[in-house]
């Protein structure tokens, strides 16, 4: 089978939706909508993006891993609650904590790249004029680009924008450490435990307000206890071999068979 036609087909297709959503991308993004919807700094939603998508994930991961537990037979029916009740008490601390510190790090991720950066990269007078003769000199040693000089003006705007790229790129970064390794590795495991326990409480009166029954397997503990006197007298020998009897039994009996003959 020629399979050539097909993916050539699929390829073509697929060339033609992508460059569809381009030009209706960019119609979007010229019109006043576009622009009034899209935020100063792009790399923003970026951030946004990062933030909603691992709540989203841990919010699906919460109800799938709650169900799957809760409904595991092959936990035991003592412990299936608790087991549950911590995949539970994980999801929804996983969501908030995330949700919340990742919003509150979102909107201060500027203040503290500025902080931690010394006011990020300035346009001071002595670094555009710096960058400028750099980058002019670089200009003139190419036959295509002798022309071209770069202005002052163009220098500061540049500086503007790589700033605000900076920003954004440390926002998401500061926004996945907070939400993946401080609230989900330290914060959530430390309180999870302890709400374990009350969902686990929350389950079994739920499940005795519908009048479920909840089977207790059979173990050691709760075994009923049995009188040692009355168990030694139900005891019952059986398969006797008379070979085993002591050898004083067989010779008194021997004796006694002599005398009555």
């Amino acid at each position: 089978m020629n399979v050539k036609p097909i993916t050539t087909s699929i390829k073509n297709a697929t060339n033609a939706a992508i460059d569809y959503a381009n030009k209706a991308t960019n119609k979007f993004m010229e019109c006043k909508t576009g622009h009034t919807w899209m935020p100063e700094n792009p790399t923003d939603i970026a951030k946004t993006l990062a933030l909603y998508s691992t709540t989203t994930k841990d919010a699906v991961n919460c109800y799938y891993y709650t169900t799957q537990s809760y409904n595991n037979k092959e936990i035991p029916e003592d412990k299936r609650k608790f087991v549950a009740g911590i995949d539970l008490a994980n999801g929804i601390l996983n969501v908030i904590t995330q949700l919340t510190l990742g919003l509150v790090v979102n909107k201060q991720s500027d203040k503290l790249f500025e902080k931690v950066f010394n006011g990020g990269i300035v346009a001071k007078p002595e670094n555009v004029s710096n960058y400028m003769k750099k980058v002019n000199d670089l200009l003139q040693k190419s036959s295509l680009t002798k022309h071209i000089s770069c202005t002052e003006a163009e220098i500061k705007d540049a500086i503007k924008k790589t700033n605000k790229i900076a920003k954004g790129g440390f926002g998401v970064i500061a926004v996945l450490i907070v939400t993946q390794i401080i609230a989900k590795r330290m914060i959530v495991p430390f309180l999870s435990t302890p709400l374990a326990g009350f969902f686990k409480n929350y389950l079994e009166k739920r499940e005795q307000k519908n009048g479920v029954k909840t089977e207790i397997p059979a173990t050691v503990d709760n075994q009923p206890k049995v009188d040692s006197k009355k168990e030694q007298k139900s005891i019952v020998v059986t398969n006797r071999d008379d070979s085993s009897e002591h050898k004083a039994f067989k010779g008194f009996e021997s004796m006694l068979l002599n005398k009555s003959l």
